[in-house]
Order: structure tokens, then C-alpha cells, then sequence
């Protein structure tokens, strides 16, 4: 048999040439939280409180006051398209690539590479000076449903009106799924009526509410129920900041719950079945969307009010004055808090992946954020530990 004459030499030398081709062990982030990327774009502001939208492919769409980006999951800008009219409202996708976004007077139509397209535009002067965001939604008939100014407007994408609504006093929130069109609409003095509409305005079902100062609308996932998360008025010790449950189909109560809060923000009913919503700017609510059960509440100083937003693994992150909070949504436990310049004034979205959270800060930067799970994927286990690049500058996670 041949013998080797140095053996120990020999298995030294083989590991010491091994050792590149391990790998590190994953990281763990200090702070509980890493920062993918962050980036600053010119004549973005983050005070409009209008949230990052997550576009069906994966893009992000970022609303500037008198136009839209579009940015990749990178966050370098594919286009921008200006309306030259402020504000801007929130876009609604088409399956063939176009994105439409409503201003103050017109609707957009947006082509794939950022082109213009069709537009449906409203005469001056009709939209009573109202300065409040035009919302825009799809629903009966896949038509659109664009609230501007003081009118509802139903409209064919790509042709024209099909009908309008006006409104007695001053319109407040709208909301749509494939049978109805939810408008909500209050008249001076006597109350706050929440209407469901068929494809051809005709009314389906109508509640009445005391008047209210500020109203949400927010279906569930599933289309099953419609809430409506009010602040009256005028309060009193009967008429108080309100969350109600409404069967979609034919309007009836489900459930309610008061809260002793002066004011309540939006609402995120969320794919796991809770409704999450902030009261006072002070306390972070969780309660189930079907029988308004309370499964979480807890007290957070100096909250934004906006509406919290929930990722796949069930943090729950909610928008401060100062901060972004995350919070354990099964405990309620604080899992960290990040110092954000000029605060968070909109809700968070979340990724395809349910795990990246889009996030702008109040002097106008865009974050791009995971939290340290304990099954960390290597991109977030690779990436830069709670580091924070200057403005207008892209860190990107470690591959």
C-alpha cells in the first residue's frame, strides 16, 4: 500500500482552500428591522398622505401632488407622467398594462411605457373648488367611479360618461366591488347618508348616520362586508367616533363598536381577516372584521393616524408622528421603533412577496423595509444591519 508522507500538511492545505466557498453565517439585525434601499425624488414631498401603490406587476407608484412615478422594486424610476393639477389621487390598474389616475378635473389614462392616452375631463367650475384628493374606483359593469368635487361620475374606461350624481352638499368617500358602488354624501344639517348604486345609478339601498366631520369606506377582501368608520360632528355621550360593519349586500348592521377617542383615521381591512385602525392618535386597534370581536389594542404615543398596514408573517406596522412602530400581532408586543424624519403621514403598502414594506417619510424619502424574521431569507439576512444611506442614494440589499 503507498503511504503519504505528509498527511496532516495535506488536510490543512484542503481547508484552508475550502474556506472561501463557505458561507456566513446570516446576520441578525440589531435594530429588529433592515432598510433595503431608501431613495429621495425631486418634487416629492411625503405630506400628501397618499400611501405607495403597489402596482399588480410588482411596481411601485408613488404620488408626487401633480403627478405619478413609477418605480421598480429597486426603487429606480421607470417613468413619471405630470398632470400639471394638483392633488392626484390614487391609481387603478387595467390587466393591459395602463394605469388611470384621477385629478381634480380629469381622468388619466397611462399607457405601459408611460405615454398619454384617453382622457375623460369635467368643465371648469364643476368641480366646486374642492381641494380634497378625487378618489377613483372600479366596479359594476368594470366601469369606473370617480368622485371630484361636489359630483359622482360613472364612466366607460376609454369612451365617456355614463352618468353622474350630484351631490347636495359635500361628498365624502366612495368604494366599489363587481355589484355595487358605495357613496357616501352628507347634507348640512341633516345627516350622512351611505348609498349602494347598481352599474346605473339606481339606488339599491341607503343608512343614514348623524352628520359626520369625517368618514371612511372600506370593503373587505372578500366584498362580504363594507365598513364605515366615522367621526361625527358633534360628539356627545351617545354620538361618539364609530366603526360600523355593514352587510355589503343589503346595507343591514352587522356589528358596531364606539370608541371614547375625539377621532379615529382610516381603516385597513386586511386579508387576515382583522380590521386595523388607529383611535386618538394614540392607540393601535385590531378587531375582527366579522364579528368586531376586539383582538388587540394598545397604546403607541404620537401616531399619525393613518392606518396601520399588516405583513404576511403578522407585523403590524403603524405610522407615527416621529417613527414607524412594529408591532407583534399576536401578542402586541413592540417589536422596535425607527426615527423617521418629518414622520409617516400615510399608510404602508406591502410587496407581492407580503413581506417588503414601501413606506415614505415626511421629507419626502421612499424606504423600502423588512423585519429580522427568525426564518430570515438570505436577502434580508445578507443585507445592510438598520443602515440608513444618505438621500437620493440607493442601498440595495446584499444578494
Amino acid at each position: 500500500m503507498r503511504s503519504f508522507k505528509y498527511p496532516v500538511l495535506t488536510i490543512l492545505l484542503a481547508a484552508l482552500f475550502c474556506l472561501p466557498l463557505m458561507q456566513p453565517a446570516a446576520a441578525q439585525p440589531a435594530n429588529g428591522y433592515t432598510i433595503l434601499w431608501q431613495q429621495q425624488f425631486a418634487g416629492f414631498s411625503g405630506k400628501t398622505g397618499l400611501p405607495p401603490v403597489i402596482s399588480p406587476w410588482g411596481d411601485i407608484f408613488l404620488l408626487t401632488g401633480s403627478g405619478i412615478l413609477r418605480l421598480n422594486d429597486r426603487g429606480e424610476q421607470i417613468w413619471e407622467f405630470k398632470t400639471g393639477e394638483r392633488p392626484t389621487g390614487a391609481p387603478v390598474f387595467f390587466p393591459d398594462g395602463s394605469t388611470f389616475v384621477p385629478t381634480a378635473r380629469a381622468l388619466y389614462e397611462i399607457k405601459p411605457y408611460g405615454r398619454p392616452g384617453w382622457r375623460f375631463t369635467i368643465s371648469t367650475g364643476e368641480s366646486g373648488g374642492n381641494t380634497s384628493s378625487p378618489t377613483l374606483a372600479r366596479g359594476p359593469g368594470e366601469s369606473f367611479y370617480l368622485l371630484l368635487g361636489k359630483s359622482l361620475y360613472a364612466v366607460a374606461p376609454r369612451r365617456d360618461m355614463l352618468w353622474y350624481m350630484g351631490q347636495s352638499d359635500y361628498p365624502v368617500a366612495v368604494d366599489a366591488n363587481r355589484q355595487h358602488v358605495f357613496v357616501a354624501r352628507t347634507e348640512k344639517d341633516t345627516g350622512t347618508t351611505v348609498e349602494a348604486l347598481d352599474g346605473s345609478g339606481a339606488t339599491v339601498w341607503r343608512r343614514g348616520f348623524a352628520e359626520q366631520k369625517q368618514l371612511y369606506l372600506s370593503l373587505s377582501p372578500g366584498g362580504k362586508y363594507l365598513y364605515v368608520a366615522g367621526v361625527p360632528k358633534t360628539t356627545s355621550a351617545m354620538n361618539k367616533c364609530s366603526l360600523y360593519a355593514l352587510n355589503a349586500a343589503s346595507g343591514s348592521v352587522v356589528w358596531s363598536r364606539r370608541f371614547s377617542q375625539a377621532e379615529i383615521g382610516n381603516i385597513n381591512a386586511a386579508s387576515d381577516g382583522l380590521v386595523y385602525l388607529v383611535a386618538g392618535k394614540e392607540r393601535l386597534y385590531a378587531l375582527d372584521g366579522a364579528t368586531g370581536e376586539e383582538r388587540l389594542s394598545i397604546r403607541l404615543l404620537d401616531l399619525s393616524g393613518a392606518a396601520p398596514a399588516v405583513d404576511r408573517q403578522g407585523t403590524i406596522y403603524v405610522p407615527g408622528q416621529e417613527r414607524l412602530y412594529a408591532v407583534d400581532g399576536r401578542d402586541g408586543r413592540l417589536l422596535w421603533d425607527m426615527d423617521v424624519e418629518g414622520g409617516v403621514q400615510a399608510t404602508p403598502a406591502l410587496g407581492p412577496d407580503g413581506l417588503t414594506v414601501y413606506f415614505t417619510g415626511g421629507k419626502g424619502i421612499l424606504y423600502a423595509l423588512q423585519t429580522a424574521y427568525a426564518n430570515a431569507s438570505p436577502r434580508t439576512a445578507g443585507a445592510a444591519v438598520g443602515a440608513v444611506s444618505a438621500p437620493g442614494n440607493l442601498a440595495r440589499a446584499a444578494q
